[in-house]
């Protein structure tokens, strides 16, 4: 054990095993690690390994791997770090095939090792916080001397479609760590199924923070933004983060022609050429993902709702999505599926924050009553919950109860 000031301390350094990458929709793995990297823990984030073998739709994303695996990226798309490293590593596609994942495992390590020694601090000052619960993140947590293995899970992997494989690892994985932490309750309670009863003590609720400053950073940004919908001047409701199946297209639909007045734009990489959904290309519009969280901030602060119309399944009913992150902080009232994590959020908070429904047709009803209801109390309301839970905050505490239970 060191002592940094007075505070002793059992890691000096993190190497994080993310799902996404880097340049990815910022959500919690980038906010955790660049709130760690500004504390002053040096981190090697390394950039989605894969849960299944890529197809065809995935084409896109291999492209940005093997550019990036060429030509690699340092820092953050939102500030300059030098506490963090950006790897984009080259891994085979295949990761329940024991020899690749055998190869794998020895590319990275020797990019760990690299880093250990660049950095001056020894593999046992380490912490290896993973997101993966793969064959090659069990691989590389039972076979380098961590300081300490953090998992941290924002769902159950075992329930996405074409990673049920992941099963298996997934339990190793889990077994190998030192702390679980869990986005949601849901997450949390299939978790502890995994494990023995002896083993859930290891087990914590981490609920996201909020990127309070997304509300300066939104000032910053005063170019006029392209929306590509027919009349700019009708009210906007946003959509922000992946565009895809997972969408309940039916709901969106409905709320499109219940009200021609508004501008539904959905915000983020899409799977379609044209959204499967009435109005598109009337008042219903999509935007690439900004490039600058500044103009994200910028968007939604023209914005009267933020939508999360998620269809029903297993595995959505354990999320919390992250994209309430963004919708409180800028003060708006969200529209969403009715899911058990934001019907406990609305429980906790009161009136004003979360409109749910159940149906697709009951998203006309509850996009209604957030339109009807808004006002300045209730902005100042959401803004306020969410200073109470900056990243900030909740990361600082996070490092005490680290620091204290690995």
């Amino acid at each position: 054990m060191q002592t940094q000031g007075n505070k002793q301390t059992k890691f000096d350094a993190i190497v994080c095993l993310s799902q996404i990458d880097w340049d990815f929709l910022w959500q919690r793995t980038q906010e955790i690690m660049s709130q760690f990297a500004a504390m002053g823990y040096p981190v090697l984030f390394v950039e989605n390994t894969g849960v299944r073998i890529p197809g065809i739709k995935d084409a896109p994303r291999i492209w940005n791997r093997l550019k990036k695996v060429f030509s690699p990226v340092k820092g953050s798309p939102t500030e300059s770090n030098s506490n963090i490293e950006i790897l984009s590593p080259f891994a085979l596609p295949f990761p329940y095939l024991q020899t690749a994942v055998k190869l794998n495992a020895a590319l990275l390590r020797s990019k760990i090792l690299q880093f250990s020694k660049q950095r001056n601090i020894p593999l046992n000052r380490i912490l290896l916080w993973s997101y993966m619960t793969t064959p090659l993140a069990v691989e590389l947590a039972n076979s380098l001397p961590w300081a300490g293995v953090v998992v941290d899970l924002v769902s159950d992997p075992c329930k996405v479609s074409g990673a049920e494989e992941i099963t298996v690892s997934h339990k190793k994985m889990l077994q190998s760590a030192d702390v679980i932490l869990c986005a949601s309750v849901p997450v949390m309670n299939t978790t502890k199924q995994y494990l023995e009863e002896g083993r859930h003590l290891k087990v914590h609720l981490f609920e996201d923070g909020f990127s309070t400053r997304l509300i300066d950073l939104a000032k910053l940004e005063f170019k006029e933004l392209n929306l590509h919908v027919r009349d700019a001047a009708k009210p906007l409701v946003a959509y922000i983060g992946g565009v895809n199946s997972k969408i309940w297209w039916d709901a969106v639909s409905a709320m499109a022609q219940a009200f021609p007045e508004v501008n539904f734009v959905f915000v983020g990489p899409k799977e379609y050429d044209e959204l499967p959904c009435a109005g598109f290309g009337k008042n219903v519009a999509w935007l690439p993902p900004f490039k600058e969280y500044s103009q994200l901030g910028y968007f939604l602060k023209r914005c009267r709702a933020g939508l999360i119309p998620y269809t029903p399944t297993p595995y959505v009913a354990e999320m919390r999505p992250a994209k309430i992150n963004e919708y409180m902080v800028m003060g708006l009232p969200i529209v969403a599926t009715k899911m058990p994590e934001l019907q406990r959020f609305s429980d906790e908070n009161g009136p004003g924050i979360a409109y749910l429904a159940d149906d697709a047709d009951s998203f006309v009803a509850v996009l209604k009553q957030a339109l009807t209801e808004d006002c300045k109390e209730y902005q100042n309301k959401r803004k306020r919950i969410t200073q109470n839970r900056s990243w900030e905050t909740v990361c600082r505490e996070l490092e005490d109860n680290l620091q204290q239970s690995i």
